[in-house]
């Protein structure tokens, strides 16, 4: 069974995250997702990203990952990741929220 991680956008809406640890495949589906890192209650948002193929951009293509140097240094263990049916806009609002509510040290410009 899955472990799932709730966080909040900065619209209120709610958002469940599947916990993955670093490294496993995943199927080729679009979608977003956070490196995480875990603290003494709860799970810390690293960085907020979308794909149009988990598996290419969490697993085989991790190290190509434009931000991973930045993330890297902050520890992450596991990635959340929530299965976004529909296009490329659908990602980019809900990444957009998270962002806007969640304040990931490896997002900031």
């Amino acid at each position: 069974m899955a472990d799932y991680v709730t966080f909040y956008g900065a619209s209120s809406k709610r958002y469940s995250f599947e916990i993955n640890p670093l490294g496993i495949g995943y199927k080729p589906r679009p979608g977003v997702y956070i490196f995480l890192r875990p603290t003494l209650q709860q799970w810390q948002a690293l960085y907020v990203g979308e794909t149009g193929d988990f598996n290419d951009r969490l697993n085989t293509g991790l190290q190509r990952h434009h931000r991973w140097s930045s993330v890297l240094p902050h520890n992450p263990t596991h990635i959340g990741t929530l299965h976004v049916p529909g296009g490329l806009q659908a990602r980019l609002d809900i990444e957009t929220d998270l962002r806007r509510a969640l304040n990931c040290p490896c997002n900031r410009q």
